[in-house]
């Protein structure tokens, strides 16, 4: 029998509470100004990053349990809800993903797609919390766990080096 008690503990609620916070912002975007959206953003993910830092190692849950939530028109509606709030500023940046390709190649994608695809992996997480089905929370949880690593974690520092460099930059102007 599988030990659910990870789902509880406090690492683990505390990473839920804040992914919940992203999607929340994320959703209210197109209602922001643009310095309002930047801020929230600006706040919330390092919070994301260190709650997913933070998470304790998973190793025992099942994949076939593991399901997707976030479908093609959310992530769209978060990218364009974003891409609109950076304007001008939704620049393209280079991306590396230890998973897919080796030390050497990079992807470039616009800020606001970096948004969309963080917004996919808590997305799915929350998405599984709220079944409240163990085995598919636990699944959930440890894939978000093992991306974070791999794709999403680097995603939220480059995000937050430049939202930092649009913020600052706005104020000098």
């Amino acid at each position: 029998m599988k030990d659910f008690s990870i789902l509880y503990q406090k690492e683990a609620i505390e990473f839920v509470t804040v992914a919940k916070e992203y999607l929340s912002i994320m959703e209210a975007a197109k209602n922001m100004n643009s310095e309002d959206f930047i801020d929230n953003s600006i706040k919330i993910l390092p919070l994301l990053y260190l709650k997913g830092e933070l998470l304790p190692g998973l190793h025992d849950y099942d994949e076939d349990y593991i399901e997707k939530f976030v479908d093609e028109p959310t992530w769209v509606f978060i990218q364009q809800a974003s891409a609109t709030k950076l304007a001008e500023d939704d620049e393209y940046v280079e991306v590396q993903d230890i998973s897919v390709f080796n030390n050497t190649d990079y992807l470039n994608v616009a800020l606001s797609e970096i948004f969309a695809d963080i917004y996919q992996e808590m997305g799915d997480l929350i998405g599984a919390y709220r079944l409240a089905q163990e085995p598919t929370m636990l699944a959930a949880l440890y894939t978000c766990k093992e991306n974070f690593s791999s794709y999403w974690g680097i995603r939220v520092i480059l995000l937050l080096k430049n939202l930092h460099q649009i913020k600052y930059k706005q104020k000098e102007d």
